[in-house]
């Protein structure tokens, strides 16, 4: 028995007494973890008797004799649903069955903690890769995928995440955060792997000229890395109208480069246009008018978006 109420004491004494009310209520818990909190209920009925004597000891020293001999004598009923186990009681039960947990368990909790709160992407990174030359760009999305393996696994764990693993852990926060490294660990691992099958095939459907331009996006652990690929032509509709060096179509790339391909609709209108600007580009420069027309439109757009392109980019 004394090895229960030894790890149960080092708990208590950090944070409950007779005159103090438990800091944490089941609405909290729940937010924290989720449907985590219904194993760690169904664990609470399936401890062994010394743990369920020395659990209820504490719950009794918490809230008084007449509670404890209330779940004493109900705990039978509880754990044969034959009584609902809800609102103040299964508050302050579910607060003591952690320190009672196997590792096994505390982990299985922590995992779903974990996927509940999960983020995916916490920034974003683009390259654009054409098609005629694509090495060197290629060579970036190999750095990136290097570069996320030097990442820390607990860079970007969120704070709930840390709070519920602390407190699954006795507030030892370093074993807390040794079990949610090991996590996020294998998980960044899942997610690199995935990544390389994705830029390997790429790679390959690049290389072939299989595609004129397309839009990818590839998971990394921290960031999404979107991948715009292209063929370069000079015979698209602003340097046909303006010119190659033309301060509109200096204004435009910079829109593009600086606003379009930070977003999805935008890399999608990048793809488009550079799958059909090379017809619009040939179809506008047979017809004086309709030259005419797009270098109106088009003078007109880049002086409105470059109110927004930052100096050096319209310079």
């Amino acid at each position: 028995m004394a090895r229960y109420r030894r790890r149960y004491r080092s708990w208590r004494s950090r944070r409950y007494g007779r005159s103090v009310s438990p800091p944490s209520k089941y609405f909290r818990l729940k937010t924290l973890f989720g449907n985590g909190v219904d194993k760690i209920r169904d664990s609470f009925f399936e401890l062994d008797d010394e743990a369920l004597d020395e659990l209820f000891s504490d719950y009794g020293a918490m809230h008084g004799d007449a509670a404890e001999r209330y779940a004493r004598a109900t705990f039978p009923k509880w754990r044969a649903r034959t009584t609902g186990l809800s609102g103040s009681t299964l508050e302050r039960l579910v607060e003591l069955v952690p320190p009672y947990l196997s590792p096994q368990q505390r982990l299985a909790i922590v995992e779903d903690v974990v996927s509940r709160h999960k983020r995916l992407a916490w920034g974003s990174q683009t390259i654009r890769i054409s098609t005629e030359t694509p090495d060197q760009q290629f060579q970036e999305l190999d750095a990136a995928i290097l570069a996320s393996e030097n990442e820390g696994p607990l860079a970007n764990v969120p704070e709930s995440v840390m709070q519920a693993a602390s407190w699954l852990y006795d507030d030892d926060v370093t074993a807390a955060r040794g079990v949610l490294a090991e996590i996020q660990r294998r998980e960044h691992q899942l997610l690199r792997e995935q990544a390389r099958k994705d830029i390997e095939l790429l790679k390959r459907t690049i290389t072939s000229k299989q595609i004129k331009a397309a839009n990818y996006t590839v998971q990394l652990p921290t960031k999404r890395l979107h991948v715009v690929a292209y063929t370069p032509s000079k015979c698209f509709v602003a340097q046909a109208c303006c010119g190659v060096d033309a301060l509109e179509v200096r204004v435009l790339q910079a829109w593009r480069d600086e606003v379009l391909l930070k977003t999805g609709c935008g890399r999608r209108v990048v793809v488009a246009y550079y799958t059909h600007g090379e017809c619009l580009a040939n179809i506008v420069a047979c017809s004086p008018v309709l030259r005419w027309c797009a270098r109106l439109i088009i003078c007109v757009a880049a002086r409105a978006i470059g109110l927004g392109v930052p100096e050096r980019e319209r310079l």
